[in-house]
């Protein structure tokens, strides 16, 4: 197996987004790698993608669950100053 060198340019984090687009785009260019080198990194741009996909699911779920609280927080303020109302004219 040959030794693979490089150097870090850059050291600022970046966002998985960012990581799997980049990783993909590289995969896809003619990078000179040996067969088993552009298997490894195909399965790996293929796991950053789907974690990248995983997260947009998780932030969705979350989203939604908080809108559904929020609307339940809204339709019981709602109620209450209906009670309200009802106990002041009675």
């Amino acid at each position: 197996m040959k030794t693979v060198t490089g150097r870090v340019y850059c050291a600022k984090p970046i966002s998985l987004s960012k990581a799997a687009t980049l990783l993909s785009g590289f995969v896809s260019s003619e990078n000179g790698a040996s067969q088993d080198v552009s298997a490894y990194l195909r399965r790996s741009s293929g796991a950053f993608t789907e974690l990248k996909s995983f997260h947009r699911e998780i932030k969705s779920k979350e989203t939604k669950l908080r809108s559904n609280k929020k609307r339940k927080s809204d339709g019981e303020r709602t109620s209450n100053k209906k009670r309200k109302s009802k106990e002041i004219d009675a």
